[in-house]
């Protein structure tokens, strides 16, 4: 139902507009768009159609085309619409009969576009390159058996991350922690050894000056040269536990990240950009335990059983919270920009801030 209803709202706005929504949280995987509304639109549903069951992996379009993960039955099944119909372009199936994993096992990552390609990873690990516009498969590879990896508990959650002509992965094998693939034919550029693999999807970003590549394993944060794999710090934080399931992101330099045990902490970085290990701010209020923040005009907004915002140049204060609304719970999906933030709920609602 959650997808049926993303389908019928979200997708108008994109056949309406130009803007593209190529991977996990957009096109600089900050949650931003240009294209929010100043106010919600008067209901007009151009196109519907039915998914086959409950997935955790969002929608991912680029010009002409939609792409949607599914689970049907013992089998992910991707769908690519055409944006302006709503006509199926093509389906792309993969068997998944696994009944251990909680949750179920549909597919928890979002498709990641680029260069007329559509990339997958589903929760057992299958990472699957197709073409964009008839879906057939380029190359196909597997974390656990590729890397040497075992499948993390609640399967594998990251999205693919495309930059600077590399496709990183986070197996988490012993001697293939993280990876850099070729986007063309998924040779491996790069691995380094490391933890066990977390659940959040990584991000590039500037920090001290270096561009890095960062996100975390099973126990600690980190950042890696997208050039070479090397690991150029380690931040263990002060609690343990964390399931690490929120994207990190990049606030002017600085790295916020947001956990269920350790709160939300804003981190600076020294001229080799390597991490100051004791925050520059921190809320200790504010964990959410899989939902990631976004960044607006100075301000943070998130879900933590209630909707907060907090004052990113006042040491994350929060300024405000909404816990009287039942749809403000341990879930939503945030996205802002021209001065608004549009959530989608777990219950199925859009709301504009």
């Amino acid at each position: 139902m959650r997808y049926l209803l993303m389908l019928a709202l979200f997708i108008p706005l994109l056949a309406a507009h130009a803007a593209d929504w190529p991977q996990w949280r957009g096109g600089n995987r900050d949650g931003i768009s240009t294209e929010v509304p100043s106010k919600l639109p008067a209901k007009q549903l151009l196109w519907r159609r039915p998914m086959s069951g409950e997935t955790f992996g969002g929608v991912a379009s680029v010009g002409a085309y939609v792409v949607t993960p599914d689970h049907e039955g013992d089998k992910d099944v991707y769908r690519c619409f055409r944006a302006d119909s709503g006509d199926v372009a093509w389906t792309y199936t993969l068997p998944n009969a696994n009944t251990d994993l909680p949750y179920g096992p549909a597919p928890r990552g979002t498709p990641s576009i680029a260069g007329g390609k559509v990339y997958l990873l589903n929760a057992l690990g299958d990472l699957v390159c197709l073409t964009l516009d008839t879906g057939t498969v380029v190359w196909q590879r597997n974390l656990v058996k590729d890397f040497g990896a075992e499948l993390p508990q609640y399967g594998y959650c990251a999205s693919p991350l495309l930059d600077g002509g590399k496709l990183f992965v986070a197996p988490g094998g012993k001697d293939a922690s993280l990876v850099a693939l070729d986007p063309a034919d998924g040779h491996t550029l790069w691995s380094t050894p490391g933890a066990p693999a977390a659940y959040a999807s990584f991000i590039v970003g500037t920090f001290g000056g270096k561009r890095e590549l960062v996100g975390y394993d099973q126990t600690t944060l980190g950042g890696w040269d997208p050039d070479t794999g090397a690991r150029l710090w380690t931040l263990k934080p002060e609690n343990d536990g964390d399931f690490n399931v929120g994207t990190p992101l990049c606030l002017d330099g600085k790295l916020l990240v947001a956990t269920d045990n350790n709160f939300a902490r804003l981190y600076a970085f020294d001229a080799k950009g390597v991490i100051v290990p004791t925050p520059a701010a921190k809320n200790a209020d504010f964990g959410p335990d899989s939902a990631t923040p976004v960044y607006l005009n100075g301000h943070l907004y998130g879900v933590n059983y209630g909707l907060a915002c907090l004052d990113a140049a006042k040491g994350l204060k929060t300024l405000w919270k909404n816990d009287k609304n039942e749809a403000f719970t341990s879930f939503a999906t945030l996205i802002a920009g021209n001065d608004r933030v549009m959530l989608f709920t777990e219950s199925g609602f859009l709301y504009l801030l």
